[in-house]
């Protein structure tokens, strides 16, 4: 009796607040390998389509909003490194690329409990870098894609439980709205020099600088472990004065899934 009578008294002095916020939400972190095919058109390197094989070390974590009691937001981070190697039709010659690239979004969720089915929609920023090096040519030895997007992020998933598993099938799409691109100084050859395009950033939109991605994923939560498969598609395009960009990449995606809870800061005086 004297126990239960301690315990009570334990949490009657006890805010509640600590004792719900010792812990923060619930944390999801997504790591993942992806490797594929490359499409790249480079007017400025070259007019030559090369095509090559690409492979991407991504990262990517959704957490709900601390301040949301009704848990229908989220919010969603992603960093990633692509590189890239590529060639012409004729094998005469090669382009190195990698590619930094990552952003910062939100998700609400419409909750379809008894399907087992959610629904997400939220912005999306989007940072893009891509550096690409001719391999042998010392005229136009290197180029690059540079922006910053505000996007349309959404999607739907579907999970399932079976005997001691549970199973997440989603699909997730972003396509740019508006945002800046940055051209550098690019002309068709040194007699030219006028008739390119001048380094500068310039707005860039659904009108001017198409970048869609994409990707539908099957995560399968096991006994010790939770993994991801699944298949990933990018296109991008966009150009100036005849001068056009584009790339394409199609991904398989192999990764691994945990959750975690960060305890709150400890405080750090002496006692």
């Amino acid at each position: 009796m004297r126990k239960w009578v301690y315990i009570l008294l334990f949490f009657l002095h006890t805010p509640v607040g600590i004792l719900a916020n010792q812990w923060g939400v619930e944390h999801e972190n997504i790591l993942n390998i992806r490797y594929g095919g490359i499409w790249l058109q480079d007017q400025y390197l070259t007019p030559l389509l090369y095509s090559g094989q690409q492979v991407e070390l991504n990262n990517e974590w959704w957490q709900e909003f601390r301040c949301d009691s009704t848990k229908h937001w989220q919010h969603i981070g992603k960093m990633g490194i692509n590189f890239s190697w590529l060639y012409n039709n004729i094998y005469t010659n090669l382009i190195y690329s990698l590619d930094l690239h990552g952003g910062w979004g939100t998700c609400y969720n419409w909750n379809f409990t008894d399907y087992g089915l959610r629904v997400k929609m939220g912005p999306y920023l989007n940072l893009d870098l891509m550096g690409k090096m001719h391999g042998s040519s010392v005229n136009k030895p290197y180029s690059m894609d540079l922006s910053m997007n505000l996007c349309a992020n959404g999607g739907v998933e579907w999970a399932f439980r079976a005997k001691k598993t549970s199973y997440r099938l989603r699909y997730m799409a972003c396509i740019n709205i508006l945002g800046f691109d940055y051209l550098p100084d690019y002309w068709q050859s040194y007699y030219e020099m006028g008739e390119g395009v001048l380094g500068n950033f310039r707005c860039a939109g659904i009108w001017n600088h198409r970048h869609l991605q994409h990707e539908l994923t099957f995560d399968m939560q096991l006994k010790r472990s939770t993994w991801r498969v699944g298949i990933a598609h990018e296109y991008l395009e966009y150009g100036e004065n005849g001068m056009m960009f584009s790339r394409e990449m199609v991904s398989a995606i192999l990764g691994c899934i945990w959750q975690y809870r960060i305890k709150g800061a400890k405080d750090l005086r002496v006692w």
